[in-house]
């Protein structure tokens, strides 16, 4: 009886075990693995396209970068200055412009004035020249703005330029060539208190160092386009003949307070008299000077001559009161020294200041 239920609890374990067994066999021999790898191979057939796409891209983006910019043909004719502002820190021109290029760049459309602003286009001209050659030109009436190098005025000689740049295309698309053939200045061009030495055209890259606000181009991205510059360069005529004209009246409140030293010291009233008015016409003169000039952290030249010639009527003036004091004093052969001393002493320092610091 034993032995049988034993048989019956052997077989009922045999039962019970191989399946577990067979499917924990099943398991080891790598059926359920299989269906994983073949889970995780998927991933990798997206990088797999993805590198067939970039493949597909990468050729036009090197055409794109080997493409060379569109080559701009640009010339100007100056017919007039109309106004020359020292203190306004501008001038007006009345010029024509052109252009000749190839492709199909709206050149004249997108063109403008990097250093002033265009008041009126007339005279518009578009055509198509031989060979595949477009060309547009118009007469420009602008307002440009220039900050003018005074430190040697009235001896001051300066470039009047006029700066063409596209708006919208960087040089990595569009560059600019001077027309040097053709670009000139009329020779009845006029600049009241210069003369024309003459004219000259180029073309520069300008960088500008932003992003302009906008968040999706990096903070500090720099963009840089084609600029061209139509120079008019001025010049003083006769230096000497302009520099007694603007500082006459300073000149002579200077040597006016010298007369002091001829006159003899009890005359008080009449020697101070010419100190004081060559004060007030030296500073009159000043004023006239100054409110033809812009503000400038600059020294000018009409500054130190100003210094100077104030200076030299202040000294005379204290020495007009150390001799009438001398007089007074009895000392008249002290005070007769004196002012003859600096009769002479005065227009010698003077005129060697003028030649070594003003000048």
């Amino acid at each position: 009886m034993k032995n049988r239920c034993a048989a019956a609890l052997v077989l009922a374990l045999s039962l019970f075990v191989v399946p577990v067994l067979t499917a924990q066999d099943k398991s080891a021999s790598g059926e359920k693995p299989a269906t994983t790898a073949t889970t995780t191979t998927t991933p990798t057939t997206v990088p797999a396209t993805t590198s067939t796409a970039s493949e597909q891209k990468a050729p036009g983006e090197k055409a794109a970068a080997d493409k060379e910019p569109v080559r701009v043909e640009v010339g100007t004719y100056v017919n007039q200055i109309l106004a020359l502002d020292l203190k306004g820190n501008q001038f007006t021109a009345d010029f024509y412009i052109w252009f000749r290029w190839k492709g199909d760049a709206k050149v004249f459309d997108t063109f403008d004035l990097a250093n002033g602003r265009i008041t009126s286009r007339t005279g518009i001209v578009k055509k198509d020249l031989d060979g595949g050659v477009h060309y547009a030109s118009a007469r420009i009436l602008a307002t440009i703005t220039k900050f003018w190098d005074l430190r040697r005025y009235p001896l001051d000689d300066h470039q009047l330029t006029i700066e063409i740049e596209d708006n919208e295309n960087e040089d990595n698309l569009l560059v600019y060539v001077p027309d040097k053939l053709n670009s000139s200045a009329s020779p009845t061009v006029e600049v009241p208190g210069w003369r024309v030495a003459g004219t000259s055209v180029s073309v520069t890259s300008h960088k500008y160092a932003t992003n302009y606000g906008d968040t999706s181009v990096p903070t500090g991205n720099a963009s840089s386009y084609s600029r061209f510059v139509s120079a008019v360069d001025i010049k003083r005529p006769g230096h000497v003949g302009r520099f007694f004209k603007v500082f006459f009246t300073l000149f002579i409140a200077t040597i006016i307070s010298w007369l002091a030293f001829w006159v003899r010291a009890k005359e008080t009233g009449p020697r101070i008299s010419l100190c004081v008015g060559s004060l007030f016409a030296a500073a009159a003169a000043t004023f006239a000077i100054n409110n033809m000039l812009p503000d400038t952290n600059s020294t000018t030249m009409s500054d130190r001559l100003v210094v100077v010639s104030l200076s030299c009527i202040f000294i005379a003036t204290l020495q007009t009161i150390v001799a009438i004091n001398l007089s007074y004093a009895g000392k008249e052969n002290a005070q007769r020294l004196l002012d003859r001393v600096c009769a002479w002493l005065f227009p010698l320092l003077y005129i060697v200041l003028l030649l070594t610091y003003v000048i």
